[in-house]
């Protein structure tokens, strides 16, 4: 734990109630996950204040004037867009990885994980981010990202594991099983990828990479979506084809692959979600509902509400706006949190 306790304090910040025990330029209180820390250097009283000394006097608010007079526009910025609640009164170190501000050893791991990968020993290159925004299942973007990250457990890359096992495709048993041999090169897989109707993506001149993440790197940045999405499905649809034969014997033909690929993908596509209405609350139930706007470039964050009684008719409303920029969930959270107050007292 105690050689773990830098990746730790990355994921610590302090809450902020009435900021005594807060030190302005020795703690992780900022909001955000880049750098929770107000930087070095700052002027020489700073080194001495907590938060507290940041707040108004008589309520819990930044004081602007006295933030800005005493550091860099940025800096400044940033102190600003931390949000304050009145109702937290205590200064407590919370776990900012999660929602409930409790640590758990998924998120420290996924913590861990960030950490290390975001270092150049352990970064591998390419835009990730066009395999989680293609247009299919999880299951089958998931098995794009094990492909492309090489954990896929072809028998080539068992050997390099050094598990003993034969290494022909257990597919076609004529060559060697790899990335590249699986899901492009074997005669399987390639009439799957002409019953599937996708042919032209499997022999076009630009994506011959001789690796399989290369190929699926240059297929999601110059296809399009329903394309990378069709592909996508495809590939799961060849991996499970290819564990079927392996542990169970069992044989599809090339059609059945490609046109299981193609329903699946247009299954999942042709799927939307149903239209939300609002309704009437039951008899003596009253409705609020509540809603935030985040002004671009304004640096405010803007909230309203409005309660209804059983039969729609209005009974009341508020609109309140803060001198911060929080996320759609510190949004709706905080909008939450003002309607209760606001039902509390009427």
């Amino acid at each position: 734990m105690w050689q773990a306790r830098q990746i730790l304090s990355l994921g610590c910040r302090w809450r902020i109630g009435s900021g005594d025990n807060i030190r302005v330029m020795h703690d992780p209180w900022l909001r955000g996950s880049a750098n929770r820390w107000v930087p070095s250097p700052q002027p020489a009283g700073v080194y001495q204040l907590s938060v507290r000394d940041l707040l108004h006097e008589n309520y819990k608010a930044w004081n602007i004037v006295k933030v800005r007079n005493l550091f860099s526009r940025d800096v400044a910025e940033k102190i600003l867009e931390t949000p304050l609640v009145s109702s937290v009164r205590e200064d407590k170190v919370v776990w900012e990885e999660e929602r409930n501000v409790c640590y758990s050893v998924k998120s420290g791991y996924k913590l861990a994980m960030r950490y290390l990968i975001g270092s150049d020993k352990y970064h591998v290159m390419g835009n990730w981010n066009d395999i989680w925004k293609a247009q299919a299942p999880h299951k089958a973007r998931h098995l794009l990202w094990r492909l492309c990250r090489g954990c896929l457990p072809t028998r080539s890359r068992l050997l390099e594991r050094r598990v003993e096992c034969t290494l022909n495709c257990p597919v076609c048993d004529e060559e060697i099983e790899d990335e590249l041999h699986i899901f492009f090169r074997c005669a399987v897989a390639r009439d799957s990828w002409s019953a599937a109707g996708l042919s032209a993506v499997l022999h076009n001149a630009s994506y011959q990479q001789t690796n399989a993440m290369d190929r699926i790197f240059a297929v999601c940045s110059n296809e399009s979506s329903d394309t990378v999405g069709r592909v996508t499905m495809l590939l799961w649809c060849i991996w499970q084809n290819r564990n079927d034969k392996l542990w169970n014997d069992n044989v599809q033909m090339p059609r059945q692959i490609g046109r299981h690929a193609f329903d699946a993908w247009n299954d999942c596509g042709t799927t939307e979600a149903d239209l939300v209405r609002w309704e009437k609350p039951a008899l003596d139930w009253v409705k609020c509902n509540v809603d935030v706007a985040f002004v671009s470039g304004s640096g405010r964050t803007s909230m309203g509400l409005c309660f209804r009684d059983n039969n729609g008719h209005f009974m009341a409303g508020m609109t309140q706006w803060q001198q911060t920029v929080i996320s759609s969930v510190e949004g709706e959270a905080w909008a939450l949190l003002l309607a209760m107050e606001e039902a509390r007292h009427r």
